[in-house]
């Protein structure tokens, strides 16, 4: 998917910003507007809900009191191993596997599939005038946010 230190599907935009990507399809597949619209607008809007989900983890780590013995001069000790586990877990584990960290990986993927959407789209729009007509009308009308099953 992604070469280490590289943002995922980079390569794939490089092809399609160069001309270079291509895929084979029957005959019966045509290119739609809408998909590459609502792709746009999905990938954005799970964009922003994964900003939220991250802020809820920041919350977590930073949250002082927890009410489970964890201060200096309770005991049992169990307290304050628990409050580290809960912050680590949030946010600062140092494996990268805290649900900050892991929703980051998944926004960076989001965004590289958002982004190789709209190359594509783009090089559409370049040469296909009915296509950008159609899509350029959606892009005025669709509403906006993730319109899925919740």
């Amino acid at each position: 998917m992604a070469d280490e230190g590289k943002r995922p599907f980079q390569s794939q935009i490089d092809a399609a910003n160069e001309g270079q990507l291509s895929m084979s399809f029957s005959t019966d597949v045509r290119v739609n507007a809408e998909e590459f619209v609502y792709m746009d607008r999905d990938c954005a809007a799970m964009k922003d809900r994964i900003r939220v989900y991250q802020g809820i983890a920041e919350g977590i780590a930073d949250r002082e009191v927890w009410g489970l013995g964890e201060t200096p001069e309770t005991w049992p000790l169990s307290g304050k191993v628990l409050v580290k586990r809960f912050r680590d877990k949030a946010m600062g584990d140092e494996s990268g596997n805290s649900v900050h960290a892991i929703l980051e990986r998944h926004y960076q993927i989001i965004d590289g599939i958002q982004e190789l959407h709209r190359v594509i789209a783009q090089r559409y729009l370049d040469t296909d005038s009915e296509f950008a007509s159609r899509y350029n009308e959606i892009m005025a009308s669709a509403p906006q946010g993730f319109q899925g099953q919740r």
